[in-house]
């Protein structure tokens, strides 16, 4: 829900109730049909997949947005492993919510697309299939985008703010970037790690957010 705007957060808020749960009671159970959205308080939630635990949920995690989304079964089983405490969210106004977001953001990106230079040749059909792809990331400033040496799964296409590129240097055990040479501003509009993943190489350099 990061990028949820104020209002839209308050819409969903405003449905929520508190609910508690026994040790070993289920909240939602796997294959089953559902209409509430959950966000842990206190305790702890366990996670299993077809019988197989996957992990669990410790507070302030949420979970059962995707068959509320999706329109289908739950597909993981949710059970408290202590006494657990979770808000739950109406699931009609969660999915309107997240699908009228999506819709917005889609549209933004695909003006975003209009103003890329990279993507002058596409037709509108290709410029769709890629708005569809892009999804949003939101960084702090000084924080690594990516490093270099990563393997690259994505393009990143700068939306708004600044960021520095760097060359070099090492990353301390607090994970700040010391040592290295700063090659180059770059800011809306402007995009990095197409030559890696194009070329199937590592990164060749670090990105880090400096606004």
């Amino acid at each position: 829900c990061a990028l949820l705007e104020e209002p839209e957060i308050e819409a969903i808020l405003e449905t929520m109730e508190y609910f508690e749960f026994r040790s070993n009671e289920f909240i939602v159970q796997q294959g089953k049909s559902g209409t509430t959205f959950f966000v842990t308080q206190k305790g702890s939630c366990e996670v299993s997949v077809n019988g197989h635990i996957m992990n669990t949920l410790p507070h302030g995690k949420a979970f059962g947005g995707l068959a509320l989304l999706y329109n289908c079964p739950r597909t993981a089983t949710v059970k408290a492993i202590e006494e657990c405490g979770v808000w739950g969210a109406n699931g009609g106004t969660f999915h309107k919510v997240l699908q009228e977001n999506a819709q917005k953001h889609y549209a933004e990106n695909r003006k975003f697309l209009d103003s890329i230079r990279m993507f002058d040749g596409l037709t509108n059909k290709q410029k769709d299939r890629v708005g569809e792809a892009f999804f949003a990331e939101v960084f702090e400033t000084g924080v690594r985008v990516v490093t270099e040496g990563d393997s690259m799964t994505a393009i990143y296409f700068v939306k708004k703010g600044d960021l520095a590129v760097y060359q070099g240097g090492k990353v301390n055990a607090d994970g700040a970037l010391a040592g290295a040479k700063e090659l180059m501003k770059i800011g809306p509009g402007d995009c990095f790690g197409e030559r890696a993943l194009v070329n199937q190489q590592t990164q060749d350099n670090t990105v880090v957010s400096s606004s």
